[in-house]
């Protein structure tokens, strides 16, 4: 059975995620796993970075709806991006600028609930398209591919032979600063990490045994992160996303 997995901006103490639910539950028998409805309002870069650390894990066949959506009821189009394996469905602003594959423009209104809302196309258009998918429709039925759909104000690392320059791409709840600097894409053993001044070089494999003080870590993702065992790294050294990071 294929799974859909929903992820927002809505939170969960209004009606709007049971209402979605609701029109995939009446349309199709596939489970709906929430991912997460905690994004920060409006926050593309955020949702499109959750994705690009989560979706990998779910297993082919997986409808991926993710409804983070500033620009609802305008010009902006939908999106059915499929990645060979899974499909996310998604407005077009970048939410799925970290997802490779072939691009839809979502163009077939006879999928869309009747009498729909212009601020609410989670509901009345995105949640009925993900449904019909589930039930088997053919993709170029949703409408043609584009090679033009948008892409977020992100410049990607650089790396070079002793260095490497990238940003930090999150904080997460722990207060751990996590960057976009792969481990693995490395040609030389880090020595230092200098972001907003600070410079750190200590680092650990875990945190138990980091000790005090500010250090390195290679996260779950396979990024550097910037750490304080038990402390929040993002506060007590005043840094966070999309600040400057570079490792030597």
């Amino acid at each position: 059975m294929r799974h859909i997995a929903l992820l927002t901006d809505f939170g969960m103490r209004d009606p709007y995620v049971a209402a979605m639910k609701g029109v995939l539950a009446s349309r199709c028998d596939a489970p709906v796993d929430d991912l997460s409805h905690d994004i920060a309002p409006f926050d593309v870069f955020e949702a499109a970075w959750f994705l690009r650390g989560c979706a990998s894990y779910w297993p082919a066949g997986t409808v991926f709806l993710a409804v983070i959506d500033p620009g609802v009821g305008s010009a902006r189009r939908m999106l059915a991006v499929d990645d060979g394996s899974r499909v996310f469905v998604a407005p077009d602003n970048g939410v799925l600028h970290f997802i490779d594959g072939t691009a839809r423009s979502i163009e077939n209104a006879s999928l869309f609930l009747p009498q729909g809302s212009t601020t609410f196309h989670g509901r009345d258009r995105f949640a009925p398209v993900v449904a019909a998918i589930v039930n088997g429709l053919p993709l170029d039925e949703l409408g043609p591919v584009i090679e033009d759909r948008v892409r977020l104000d992100y410049t990607a690392p650089k790396y070079e032979s002793d260095r490497a320059t990238g940003c930090i791409v999150d904080v997460d709840r722990f207060g751990n600063c996590i960057t976009d600097v792969e481990r693995a894409r490395l040609a030389f053993e880090p020595r230092a990490l200098r972001v907003c001044g600070a410079v750190i070089t200590r680092s650990s494999s875990n945190y138990a045994d980091a000790g005090r003080g500010a250090f390195m870590i290679v996260g779950s993702s396979g990024c550097f992160e910037i750490s304080i065992a038990n402390e929040s790294a993002a506060e007590l050294l005043q840094i966070g996303r999309f600040d400057v990071v570079t490792i030597e």
